[in-house]
C-alpha cells in the first residue's frame, strides 16, 4: 500500500491495463503517469522517477479481518453494471503454470508462479513462500541484514502482521516469484530450517 500524497498534493489512481515485466502499472488520475507497484516509483509521465512512499499493510481473509472490525461497511455489488462480482476474472491464470507475457530469465529458486510474501528492509530482499508460511503458525523470526523479522501466522496458516524486533509493522507485499525476483534481482529466498 501506498501514501497518495505526492509533493503535497493528493492522487487517485486507476489500474491501466499495461504490464512491465509482467505486472500490472496503475496511474494517477492527476498527471496520467504510470507507476510500476513493484519498484514503487513512476516509469513514465510528468511524476517519472518520483517514488511512492509506502505504507505498513495486511492482507487477511475476510473472517479474520471481521472477527476484529466487526463494525466494518463493506461496498455494495450493486454498482449499475451487469457484472459478477462474486467470479475472480483471473482463476484461469492461476491455474496455468506458465506466463502469459515474458519479464526475461526467471530464477529457478521456486516455481515461477509461486506465491511470496516479499519483504525489502535496509535494500536487501527476501522472497517467503507462502507454501511455507502456510504450513507454519505461531511466529517465525528471521534475520534480514541487521534487521529482525517476525512473521505472525493464525492456526489457519495465515499471515496476520509482519513486524521488526521493536514490533513496528514493516512493509510488505505478496506477488508471484517471477515478479518479485525480476524487480529485485538479488532477492533471498526463506529456506526453513528444521
Amino acid at each position: 500500500m501506498y501514501s497518495r500524497r505526492i509533493k503535497k498534493t493528493d492522487h487517485t489512481f486507476g489500474v491501466s491495463g499495461r504490464l512491465y515485466k509482467s505486472n500490472v502499472l496503475i496511474y494517477d488520475h492527476q498527471t496520467e503517469s504510470l507507476w510500476s507497484q513493484l519498484m514503487d516509483t513512476a516509469v513514465s509521465g510528468p511524476l517519472a522517477g518520483t517514488a511512492l512512499k509506502k505504507l505498513p499493510a495486511n492482507r487477511v481473509r475476510w473472517d479474520t479481518w471481521k472477527k476484529k472490525y466487526p463494525d466494518t461497511r463493506v461496498l455494495s455489488t450493486d454498482t449499475g453494471y451487469t457484472r459478477d462480482y462474486w467470479r475472480d476474472p483471473y482463476t484461469g491464470y492461476y491455474l496455468v503454470g506458465s506466463l502469459m507475457f515474458p519479464v526475461g530469465d526467471v530464477r529457478r529458486d521456486l516455481p515461477a508462479k509461486a506465491q511470496v510474501l516479499g519483504i525489502t528492509v535496509s535494500g536487501q530482499s527476501r522472497a517467503y513462500p507462502l507454501e511455507i508460511l502456510e504450513k507454519h503458525s505461531g511466529i517465525l523470526q528471521d534475520r534480514l541484514g541487521d534487521a529482525l523479522i517476525r512473521i505472525d501466522i493464525d492456526a489457519a496458516g495465515q499471515v496476520v502482521d509482519v513486524v521488526d524486533s521493536d514490533g513496528k509493522p514493516l512493509v510488505h507485499l505478496y506477488a508471484y516469484w517471477f515478479a518479485w525476483q525480476a524487480f529485485h534481482p538479488e532477492t533471498t529466498v526463506y529456506k526453513q530450517v528444521n
